[in-house]
């Protein structure tokens, strides 16, 4: 079957997508530097402006609401100023925050960089990475469950304390349950908590700390796809490679590289989040993991020439990818259809 990019957009448009992970806020200040402090050898920066974007699952569900799909948003933030200033970022672009919870011990992750002439002089993080409470994690189940049915979920772990063994293992039985796919964007060494998933996106410097080496290279690539594969049970693995493009893994096949689509890079921050927006949303209206890839890998492109976490638009996506004839594969199969298999279509 084919499918033009025009329908393609359509098909995303109508999904129910679930978001669980990480939120973030990121602040920018941005400036000039005209000279050199007299109390310390560094920049002074004359600040034009301050801003803020949604970050970490925050800035996926932003990329995914950007392309029109009904977005869900499962997090955690602060009360706090900080929290209240991201749920009202996340309310300006639309998306409902009413799944949010709240934790009064912990802050609201912030990101806060500053930015002169282009170039990031220096990033303020302000986090706590301790582990949700029994009646949180109970919460993030609960309000899960409540935002059910879903035609993909994702995972967007940030590695600050939301994404549990407990989290991960009780989302992927329901989506599993429900043949419906579960795309993970990971963070540390434990990829254990993602065993049943459908695929997963590393960079390839995640990727090496998930095998235990010091660096991902073309040799890694047998030993991942026994990793990700018979060890995890996972159909598919995207490993972004920054300016060497991104490489697909699927079992029993031969690694497909995707060349970089832009050496016009202006700022990296957030095109992992792209890549895992545009992939789960392609593969849930019907694209082949390859075709997904290839889009995924084009729209990041799109947003490393931006600066800071941007959502690329469907007009975006369209000028990449214009009206270019795409193979549809079948919906995903409920579990009890794939043998075991979790969310096998037929010609994958």
């Amino acid at each position: 079957m084919i499918l033009a990019t025009e329908e393609l957009l359509r098909q995303i448009a109508g999904l129910r997508v679930i978001i669980v992970g990480d939120l973030m806020l990121d602040r920018y200040i941005s400036g000039r530097v005209r000279r050199i402090s007299p109390e310390a050898p560094v920049p002074i920066v004359e600040v034009d402006r301050t801003f803020e974007r949604p970050g970490g699952a925050a800035n996926v569900a932003a990329n995914v609401r950007r392309l029109g799909a009904a977005t869900t948003i499962i997090g955690r933030i602060g009360v706090d100023p900080d929290g209240e200033r991201l749920r009202a970022v996340l309310e300006g672009i639309g998306l409902d925050c009413g799944r949010l919870v709240t934790s009064a011990n912990l802050p609201t992750t912030v990101k806060t960089r500053v930015v002169a002439q282009g170039q990031q002089i220096v990033r303020v993080d302000r986090e706590v990475t301790d582990w949700l409470d029994t009646a949180q994690v109970e919460l993030i189940l609960a309000r899960f469950s409540a935002s059910l049915p879903a035609d993909v979920v994702i995972l967007s772990d940030y590695a600050k304390g939301v994404l549990s063994r407990t989290i991960c293992a009780e989302v992927i039985r329901r989506c599993r349950e429900d043949g419906k796919p579960v795309i993970v964007d990971p963070k540390g060494p434990d990829y254990s908590r993602y065993t049943g998933a459908t695929a997963i996106t590393p960079n390839q410097l995640e990727a090496a700390q998930a095998l235990g080496i010091p660096e991902f290279t073309t040799a890694s690539l047998l030993d991942a796809q026994r990793f990700f594969f018979d060890q995890l049970g996972l159909e598919a693995a995207i490993i972004t490679q920054g300016e060497h493009g991104m490489t697909l893994l699927q079992p029993g096949t031969a690694p497909l590289s995707f060349p970089a689509s832009s050496r016009d890079v202006a700022d990296v921050t957030g095109a992992g989040d792209t890549v895992a927006s545009v992939f789960a949303v392609s593969v849930a209206a019907g694209l082949s993991f390859a075709e997904a890839a290839r889009l995924a890998n084009a729209a990041a492109g799109l947003a490393v020439r931006k600066a800071g976490a941007v959502a690329i638009s469907p007009e975006e996506l369209s000028e990449i990818f214009p009206s270019r004839p795409i193979t549809r594969n079948r919906r995903v199969r409920s579990c009890a259809d794939c043998s075991g298999s979790f969310g096998k279509s037929d010609s994958r």
